[in-house]
């Protein structure tokens, strides 16, 4: 096993115009205080107050928004981070792992990818992923037209044959029909900080929201070691350099994840449970009194002193203590929240120490509270009532459904762009506009200047002579309408789609 020294892992140097030379504490911190700024102020953490957590077009500013939510679960990361800080103080291992002097930089790594974790989520959450999956895993199959440049002459059982005598072009065929069809936010995440918004933060910083390792082109089961780590895709094909660069910086092995990625993906855990259920209530899905109802027929066998009455309980209880019905569901819902965290983050914290040797190492397969212990009992049981009381709602899955319409809408609305041949689409972006294809180009007006400046230098970068150029070239103009429409808001697309459907 390695030896444990975070300063291989906290890594404050940058792809361009990285700061030279030994640092000191203070300059170190400061690195990742600049890193904080350019966080914050960028559009993507702006444009999640205008994103689903649980109810799409929610008007009531109680409810969380994707916003709200980053801002609950920075505080938790902060929380279990101090938290882990401080028992290892206790054992006087701070010096040993290489901590004492990063312990501002061990917070602020773990505050900043708990507000970054959802920015490359796409409108209408989850929904809008599957509409985006499901819209390419239908056109891009290789006897459809719009996939031209993406097929050949072959059947497509031959096509996706990985190993028995596929040539080079299918190969890559293949792969970006596949990268394509697996859009993923925690991915699209990736692409934003690097690709499109070349926000230049530092290798730690970008590590920590690397959550999954698997790329997005990958086919079949991951290996057992990492089944976990891989379960959803991580990064995307357009990525894969850059991914690899640093994982050399953090010195991660393939497939291996950076250590303080656990800790955000915990303060995620804790922080979403209790959430979803206390805007269920506020959108009067269920009251309190049910939803207590609810958690406590889900637990099952109720004994005196359980990790449920010391939590869940406690809270009912001394919410009762006010008469006002207002109040005393605000009290529940603090007192459950506080009680949560009290047990969940002391708990998280201590699961990273035990296991330090396999998560420093990028190697440990599971999440902090994914075991066996009454702690992540407790955690399924707020998930398991979410998902049967609140996301089967008749409200929540017609909201669901009319996002999923909206963003397969606006790619059908988008395809003529990905209908033109590679040199009638070269020639509208050098032009931008062509008399002959009207509506193409008003299309290509409306995309955003980020992402056809992000289209046009990863085009720069190919060599036209190769046979390999008109599928690259279309991989990365099927990704410019894909950062178009996942990088709006919820009511923008809503918006777009009723404008441009001509339904207003």
């Amino acid at each position: 096993m390695a030896e444990i020294d975070f300063r291989n892992k906290i890594n404050w140097r940058r792809r361009y115009r990285s700061p030279q030379g030994v640092k000191t504490e203070r300059e170190i911190l400061r690195i990742f205080e600049s890193d904080r700024g350019r966080i914050i102020n960028s559009p993507a953490i702006r444009r999640l107050q205008q994103k689903t957590q649980v109810f799409p077009l929610e008007r009531n500013a109680a409810v969380r928004t994707r916003l709200t939510h980053s801002l609950e679960v920075q505080q938790v990361g902060r929380y279990i981070a101090k938290e882990i800080l401080s028992r290892l103080k206790e054992l006087t291992l701070l010096e040993t792992y290489g901590l004492d002097e990063l312990t501002g930089p061990f917070e602020s790594i773990v505050e900043m990818a708990c507000l970054m974790h959802d920015i490359g989520n796409p409108p209408f959450g989850h929904f809008g992923e599957a509409a985006i999956n499901d819209w390419f895993h239908q056109r891009l199959a290789p006897e459809d037209a719009l996939g031209q440049p993406l097929s050949d002459d072959r059947c497509e059982v031959a096509v996706l044959r990985l190993h028995e005598g596929e040539d080079g072009l299918n190969a890559l065929r293949r792969k970006v029909r596949q990268d394509l069809s697996h859009f993923e936010g925690n991915a699209q995440g990736i692409r934003l900080v690097h690709t499109l918004m070349r926000m230049n933060l530092t290798w730690a910083q970008v590590g920590c929201i690397l959550k999954y390792t698997r790329p997005a082109w990958w086919v079949g089961s991951p290996p057992a070691s990492h089944s976990y780590l891989m379960k959803k895709p991580g990064y995307y094909f357009s990525e894969e350099a850059y991914v690899a660069r640093l994982r050399k910086e953090l010195n991660l092995d393939t497939y291996s994840r950076f250590p303080l990625t656990w800790i955000m993906e915990a303060a995620d855990d804790i922080s979403y449970c209790v959430a979803d259920l206390e805007d269920a209530v506020e959108k009067r899905i269920f009251t309190a009194e049910q939803l207590y109802q609810h958690l406590y027929d889900a637990w099952g066998a109720h004994e005196k002193g359980s990790l449920f009455a010391q939590v869940v309980e406690n809270a009912w209880d001394k919410s009762r203590v006010n008469s006002m019905r207002r109040s005393a569901e605000d009290q529940f819902f603090m007192y459950l929240r506080v009680n949560t965290l009290n047990k969940l983050v002391p708990y998280a914290a201590q699961r990273f120490i035990d296991n330090l040797p396999q998560i420093f190492s990028g190697e440990f397969n599971h999440a902090l509270l994914e075991d066996d212990s009454g702690f992540s009992q407790l955690l399924e049981l707020y998930k398991n009532v979410a998902i049967k009381h609140v996301f089967s709602h008749p409200d929540v899955e017609q909201l669901e459904l009319q996002g999923y319409r909206v963003i397969s809408g606006l790619l059908d609305i988008y395809r003529p762009l990905l209908q033109l041949s590679l040199a009638d689409f070269t020639e509208l972006v050098e032009k931008e506009r062509l008399r002959r294809f009207p509506i193409a180009s008003r299309l290509f007006h409306k995309l955003s200047t980020r992402h056809r400046l992000a289209y046009v230098e990863a085009v720069s970068k190919l060599s036209p002579d190769s046979a390999e150029y008109p599928v690259l070239e279309y991989y990365h103009r099927c990704r410019l309408i894909q950062d178009y429409i996942s990088g709006m808001t919820d009511l923008y697309s809503w918006d777009e789609y009723r404008r441009l459907m001509a339904v207003e």
